[in-house]
Order: C-alpha cells, then structure tokens, then sequence
C-alpha cells in the first residue's frame, strides 16, 4: 500500500517536473527565436549534439565535442537567461492584470444585479402603494350597505298590511321588479307609489 502512494507521488512530481521543463521550454524557445545570435548558437549546439552522436555511433572520441557542447550550451543558457526571467515576469503580470480585470468585472456585475433588484424592489412598493390607495379611494367611495333594509324573498306574495309603511313597501315593490317578480300588487293605481 505504502509502495503504491510513492509510486503515485513519484509519478506526480514526474508530471510536475515535465510540465515545468514545458514552461520553460516554450518561453526559452521565444528568446531564442527573437535574437539571431541565439538562433545561431542553438543549431550550432544541434549540430554539435549530432556530430557527437555520431562519433560515439562509429565507436571515436568525442570528449572534445561534449566539452565544447556544455560551453556553448552554458553559453546559450546565461544568454536567453534574462529575457526568460522578463518572459516569466511579464507572464506572471498578465495573469495578475486579468485577475484584477475579473474581479473588477465580478464586482461590477454584482453591483448592476443588486441596482436591479433595488429598482424591482421599489416598483413593487409602488405597485403596492398604488394598490393600497386605490383600496383606500374604492372603500371610502362605497356606500355602505343599509342594513336596516331587511332581505325579502320575492317569490312569496306580499299585501300592504306586511309593510310599517308606504315607503318600506314602495321600496319592496321597485326591488321586486327589478329581480322579474313583478309588483305584487301593490300599486293599484300605477302612479308608482306602493300601497297609498
């Protein structure tokens, strides 16, 4: 168990270390690249690293070849040196200006959300407001109802004689017409006044 978590570790460290090397390659790529005298000392290095290659291949000396390699190599190093250092600042830079850029965008977002929800906040109080007076202005013009005026039941015939007055009966008489029940007889003499 304990082998298989150093396999593990040492396969990460591996990935790290290869990756790293990536990094590194790619920004010493474009040192190289931008100045003709690295350029130049670079394939020189290729061709010294080929020719050693194949003087080992031919079973020859190549001492010389690999010393004269590691000089230039340190050569190359110390010249691309700076401006991997300045690619690798300058990386680094950008990748904290697009963060300040994204947080400066994330708090702008946030505040623009809050800013609408404020103003929907605000026009549902109006709304609301609005509602509340209208309910006030509806319940101040309502009549209230007059409930000394008692319920009656049209379809049972009514006389004169179960009226107080003639102005309870006129009222019962127009009330019945209006619901289809006719006037039940109460106005006699059709001058529209019950039971006078």
């Amino acid at each position: 168990m304990k082998e298989l978590k150093d396999k593990d570790f040492r396969l990460i460290l591996k990935i790290l270390f290869i990756l790293a090397c990536l990094y590194i390659f790619m920004l010493a790529l474009e040192c190289i690249v931008g100045s003709t005298w690295n350029l130049l000392l670079f394939l020189v290095i290729i061709i010294i690293g080929l020719w050693c290659y194949y003087r080992k291949k031919k079973k020859k000396t190549y001492t010389k070849s690999v010393f004269l390699l590691i000089i230039l190599s340190l050569l190359l190093i110390f010249s691309i040196g700076p401006c991997v250092y300045e690619k690798h600042i300058a990386e680094m830079n950008d990748t904290k200006t697009e963060e300040k850029q994204r947080e400066v965008e994330a708090e702008k977002y946030t505040n623009e959300v809050k800013e609408n929800m404020k103003k929907t906040q605000e026009q549902i109080q109006e709304e609301q407001t609005k509602r509340n007076v209208e309910e006030d202005e509806s319940k101040k013009n309502k009549k209230p109802d007059d409930y000394s005026t008692p319920i009656y039941n049209f379809k049972e015939d009514k006389d004169c004689s179960d009226f107080s007055n003639s102005s309870e009966a006129t009222r019962f008489m127009k009330k019945a017409i209006a619901a289809g029940f006719g006037d039940h007889r109460l106005d006699r003499n059709k001058d529209g006044i019950a039971c006078n």
